[in-house]
């Protein structure tokens, strides 16, 4: 049977894992919102709409930004998660009994 120590490690390693990888997420949807959107944000007409050698681009990319700011807070939930503080059974037991 695995002890309590190996599945606090396992718990933090994953939250470890799952903040980089939403922190990865939050730069490249912040890159893509950067390079569709903000950087022609002046050629989009009344309708959403962008004309750029001869191809037509809408006004979605504000999707990019949400995704962007979901990993964000994802990011910070699993910085929470890995640094939440673990307390042993005892200490535990002790705390209950007040």
């Amino acid at each position: 049977m695995w002890g309590r120590g190996i599945l606090a490690k396992m718990v933090r390693l994953l939250a470890g894992i799952w903040t980089l990888a939403s922190v990865l997420l939050t730069i490249w949807f912040g890159r893509l919102f950067v390079t569709v959107y903000w950087n022609s944000r002046a050629c989009f007409d009344e309708n959403g709409r962008c004309f750029l050698d001869g191809v037509v681009h809408h006004d979605t990319s504000f999707i990019y930004l949400w995704i962007a700011s979901l990993a964000a807070v994802s990011a910070l939930a699993g910085v929470a998660v890995a640094g939440w503080p673990r307390r042993s059974v005892s200490q535990t037991r002790s705390f209950l009994r007040g």
